[in-house]
């Protein structure tokens, strides 16, 4: 039975190998890089959007969206995980290279009480994920080309209700990286210009 299941889901592997890829090429530009020899993302637009720690929640549910939205693929729609993985994974890669050739940073962190859970969820977020690296935004990138590409799925595109919860949700997630300060308007600008490119070309050389 074991084996049955592995030859059936295996591709889900290719996941688990990418992720192992990602975090080791991430975690050495963590190490490299500092505000010191990044440039800025902030902007004067950003002194305008109000810190809202209540927004760690939508931010926090980028990793059960990705979770969640990779079983669907691996389990019931094989084109959908093709899909899936061509958009995250040549995107997430595409954001190390730029990472790597242009160190980027952000200074908008404000000094936390930790007088509340959401704060002091934000303040561990802080602590385990520096602000360098951080244009494009991989967490806007994902959550919008996840729900782009669950949107597509057979299964799910002719559901209206399921459609809009991924818009909704995705937006969301996208807002929650400036409202909690993880992120600098310029990110997203540039995550949703990536977000175009990278759909192009698998709607020009692709297609699942």
């Amino acid at each position: 039975m074991m084996k049955a299941f592995y030859d059936k889901y295996k591709h889900g592997l290719y996941v688990v190998g990418y992720m192992i890829f990602y975090l080791c090429f991430f975690c050495i530009l963590e190490t490299f890089v500092s505000t010191d020899n990044a440039v800025m993302t902030s902007t004067w637009i950003d002194d305008c959007i109000p810190f809202n720690e209540y927004f760690v929640i939508p931010y926090v549910l980028w990793f059960v969206f990705l979770f969640c939205g990779f079983c669907y693929v691996i389990f019931f729609d094989m084109s959908g995980f093709k899909r899936t993985c061509f958009y995250l994974f040549t995107g997430m890669t595409k954001c190390l290279i730029i990472y790597a050739i242009y160190p980027t940073a952000q200074n908008l962190r404000p000094v936390l009480t930790n007088d509340n859970i959401f704060q002091q969820l934000v303040s561990f977020i802080y602590s385990v994920d520096t602000s360098t690296n951080v244009c494009p935004s991989i967490h806007v990138y994902n959550a919008v080309m996840l729900a782009v590409s669950l949107i597509k799925c057979d299964s799910i595109k002719n559901k209206q209700w399921i459609k809009i919860g991924l818009i909704v949700l995705a937006s969301l997630i996208s807002l929650s990286t400036v409202m909690i300060k993880q992120h600098a308007f310029l990110d997203i600008v540039f995550a949703l210009i990536l977000c175009v490119i990278i759909y192009a070309i698998e709607k020009w050389k692709f297609d699942f």
